[in-house]
């Protein structure tokens, strides 16, 4: 499972808070679990794809991650929230991304992942955004360089929200 999440932050690179959820998670027939929490500037900006400023994300709502009993899970995300917060200018935006994120492994071991509905994700070629629809990116669980993580870039159909370009400091 700890892979799995991983692999999300790694690509997406997914959902910024994989050390809180990956403890939190309820078994397939419980409900979701609450969520919260801050990941400091240096943290964040240690995954592919964030903004060339600083940046801190808070988590706060609820997950839940369902097995498929095939090594596939669904990941959902009721009543959450992500506020990014730029520490160099304080400007600041919250999203809510209630999607959710289907991930299977391919038989040559990548992992694809579906995020439908909204979503935030930081990703090594579109950089941190919040997404819209129904977008797709295949990761390299196995792969050491953070720039070689993504092998199919994300791409799909809906709107994406460049969250860097929207908290970048005015000229």
């Amino acid at each position: 499972m700890k892979r799995i999440l991983l692999a999300m932050m790694g690509s997406l690179l997914a959902l910024v808070v994989a050390a809180p959820m990956v403890s939190a998670q309820p078994e397939n027939g419980g409900a979701p679990v609450e969520i919260s929490g801050t990941i400091p500037p240096e943290e964040v900006a240690t995954y592919p794809g964030a903004c060339s400023f600083p940046m801190q994300v808070e988590v706060s709502g609820k997950m839940k991650t369902i097995e498929q009993g095939n090594g596939d899970t669904i990941s959902i995300f009721p009543n959450y929230t992500v506020t990014v917060t730029n520490t160099d200018t304080d400007e600041q935006a919250t999203f809510n991304v209630t999607g959710s994120n289907h991930m299977s492994t391919l038989e040559n071991g990548n992992v694809q992942t579906v995020m439908t509905g909204r979503n935030f994700a930081l990703d090594p070629v579109a950089g941190t955004f919040v997404s819209m629809g129904h977008f797709t990116f295949v990761s390299d669980p196995t792969a050491t360089d953070p720039a070689k993580v993504n092998v199919v870039p994300v791409s799909g159909t809906g709107r994406m929200i460049d969250v860097c370009e929207l908290l970048a400091e005015e000229e």
